[in-house]
């Protein structure tokens, strides 16, 4: 008898037990429900979020309004959206927010286009997860910030411009492919970093008090030798040796530089270049070296 009483009392607390789990998910459920609504999403896309994602992205979305000025911040009229809208357009490129330590806090909807990634499968993840490994070194030195500098020292420090490789799910015929079977695209990336008015007004004692931001415009770069795109008339095409030593120049030089294309034939374009700006073209020789001696694979 006694033990039939024992077994009875062990079975309605095993299911007083599943009652309060079952009770906890729900309202675990409700309240990441709730969350979702919060983003700045269509209902669409949030409804379709686990909650790991409705997490990251909540998590990014607290950091990208640390980073704005939220006081100041308006209802956005009809004029506004159209001209937001005709600013990602005329970008040929997207615009990337990336923490200190490289988490990538806020993307624009055009990534897509030119990654196949779409903006919430990127957003609140370390940019190290989708960027070649070979650049992560000098990606880390693009996101330090030194301080202690005079203003105009400190201006020019800020300003960042670097060659950055970025996986890419699209496929030279239009299709997308797994993530997995990535290849890589070459962005040209230029902006700098930004910080919150607590380190501005010196009222940061902590560096780790202090938010810092690096603000980012990043373009695709073709592939030197699958240039089909039109260029402009401020610009000229010009091919060279790996010593880079002129092999072909087009005539626009002769408009915009006064130089004749043949007279450039075998000479170094490092000849032509001011000796202030030898350093950066230097690095910037390596880097391009660098870069397109890359296997194309990501996975």
């Amino acid at each position: 008898m006694m033990s039939g009483t024992v077994q009875v009392s062990s079975e309605r607390r095993k299911e007083k037990s599943r009652d309060a789990a079952r009770c906890r998910r729900g309202k675990e459920s409700e309240v990441f429900y709730e969350l979702a609504n919060e983003l700045p999403l269509p209902h669409s896309v949030t409804s379709n979020l686990d909650k790991a994602s409705v997490m990251r992205l909540a998590l990014s979305y607290l950091r990208l309004r640390k980073l704005l000025n939220t006081d100041v911040l308006n209802v956005e009229s009809e004029v506004d959206s159209q001209w937001n809208s005709s600013y990602l357009k005329a970008l040929d490129g997207f615009l990337m927010v990336l923490s200190n330590d490289g988490d990538i806090v806020y993307l624009s909807e055009n990534v897509s286009k030119c990654l196949g990634i779409p903006q919430i499968d990127l957003t609140g993840h370390s940019v190290f997860e989708f960027t070649h490994p070979c650049d992560h070194e000098e990606l880390r030195e693009m996101l330090a910030h030194k301080t202690g500098l005079s203003k105009k020292a400190k201006e020019q420090h800020t300003n960042r411009s670097f060659l950055l490789r970025m996986k890419c799910t699209l496929t030279s015929r239009g299709r997308t492919v797994n993530v997995k079977s990535a290849s890589w695209k070459v962005l040209r990336c230029s902006g700098h970093i930004h910080t919150t008015d607590g380190i501005k007004k010196g009222v940061c004692e902590e560096k780790s008090v202090c938010s810092k931001y690096l603000v980012l415009i990043c373009e695709s770069i073709p592939h030197p030798t699958n240039i089909e795109a039109p260029l402009d008339s401020r610009t000229f095409l010009s091919r060279h040796t790996l010593d880079m030593r002129f092999t072909y120049c087009d005539e626009r030089i002769t408009e915009l530089l006064g130089f004749d294309p043949v007279d450039l034939l075998q000479h170094s374009v490092y000849e032509y270049y001011h000796a202030l700006d030898s350093d950066h073209m230097t690095k910037t020789h390596h880097n391009w070296a660098s870069v397109y001696w890359t296997v194309p694979a990501a996975g």
